[in-house]
């Protein structure tokens, strides 16, 4: 990891009242560290075991966007944008930028904190379901290699079968929450 990416991840968070040292314990970003992840590209990967449930990091929104504000993003802001309702999108920074998807993800986000889904071995790669706040529908070829994989990621947490729907609707942001709902009242629209 580059020094300048380094020294400004181990200031991404708040200081944490838990360790009497001061250290910044709420980024926790000492504990991941962004590598090559193979045909993904670079991904965040633990430097050390997690525990089921244990928080990973802080996710960081390096600036927030509207739709008509898409157009004025980069490529490479667009390969790193978060829905945060239906028309506000974040783009992230590292290493939370750096997080690929898994059909069978290692992690989840709540808000902006990640945590993990499932233990998590020392040098394992970190993953989220990018279906979990996506909407639009867009398709992509999956490269996550898991045992469900279909091989194409849809962008949208309606197209994921009812039971992970369930599953994960905890874990959704509150838009996709409110709409889930909807659709169980109303039945289908968006």
């Amino acid at each position: 990891m580059p020094p300048r990416l380094a020294a400004r991840w181990r200031n991404a968070g708040p200081r944490s009242s838990k360790h009497g040292s001061g250290r910044l314990a709420a980024s926790m970003i000492d504990d991941v560290e962004v590598r090559a992840a193979g045909s993904k590209g670079l991904g965040v990967f633990a430097r050390r075991p997690f525990a089921t449930g244990e928080f990973i990091f802080r996710r960081r929104h390096v600036r927030v966007v509207d739709g008509a504000g898409l157009d004025s993003l980069t490529a490479e802001e667009r390969m790193h944008l978060c829905e945060l309702d239906w028309d506000r999108f974040a783009v992230l920074g590292p290493p939370g930028c750096y997080l690929n998807h898994s059909c069978e993800p290692s992690a989840m986000r709540s808000g902006v904190k990640v945590f993990a889904w499932r233990d998590i071995a020392a040098g394992e790669e970190v993953t989220v379901d990018y279906r979990l706040n996506a909407f639009d529908g867009e398709r992509w070829p999956c490269a996550c290699g898991s045992a469900t994989c279909a091989g194409t990621v849809v962008g949208s947490f309606f197209a994921l079968p009812e039971d992970r729907q369930r599953t994960f609707l905890a874990y959704a942001p509150a838009f996709i929450r409110a709409e889930w709902r909807r659709r169980r009242r109303d039945g289908p629209v968006r």
